[in-house]
């Protein structure tokens, strides 16, 4: 088999530049490392990408710039540059009111079910959870500090879509 062939046309240079994701005006701000930078993306170092939406915003070298993440590890998001802003996420979610919150409950269910617990799950516990986040809900608004409010539907038809349930 062939070695990894570099794919990417354009120049790039290295950099350890601060640089902060934003997922909406007003939210926190995700703090990270600019690596590898080019006119049309950049790899950021972070953390954890756990939580991390599709889409987001880039403040890097003092330019904010909409993206989208085209790969992820646990600690790295190599991102592309978009030329208009972009839906936050895949199953475009408009509201702050609805990412700050999902942010939180993805944070809640991380500390209920750590990840090592992953391999072994049935069937029957994955729809327990999904209840259980479910009623997570209201909790994760209060923790955002937004007025508790109906779980975003475009969520639940995603996941439907995902599992393969007709919406």
């Amino acid at each position: 088999m062939d070695a990894l062939v570099e794919r990417r046309t354009h120049f790039r240079k290295h950099s350890l530049a601060p640089a902060h994701i934003v997922l909406t005006d007003g939210a926190a701000q995700f703090d990270c490392v600019a690596l590898d930078l080019s006119d049309q993306g950049v790899r950021l170092r972070l953390t954890t990408t756990y939580g991390i939406p599709h889409r987001f915003d880039v403040v890097v070298d003092g330019r904010r710039r909409s993206s989208r993440c085209v790969w992820r590890t646990a600690t790295e998001i190599g991102v592309m540059f978009s030329e208009e802003l972009h839906p936050l996420a895949d199953f475009k979610l408009r509201r702050e009111s609805d990412i700050i919150p999902l942010i939180e409950l993805l944070r809640m269910a991380a500390e209920t079910w750590p990840i090592s617990e992953l391999g072994d799950v049935s069937e029957t516990e994955l729809f327990q959870r999904d209840q259980a986040l479910l009623e997570m809900w209201p909790e994760a608004c209060r923790r955002a500090g937004f007025e508790v409010h109906e779980f975003p539907a475009d969520v639940i038809n995603f996941w439907q879509q995902k599992m393969g349930w007709p919406n």
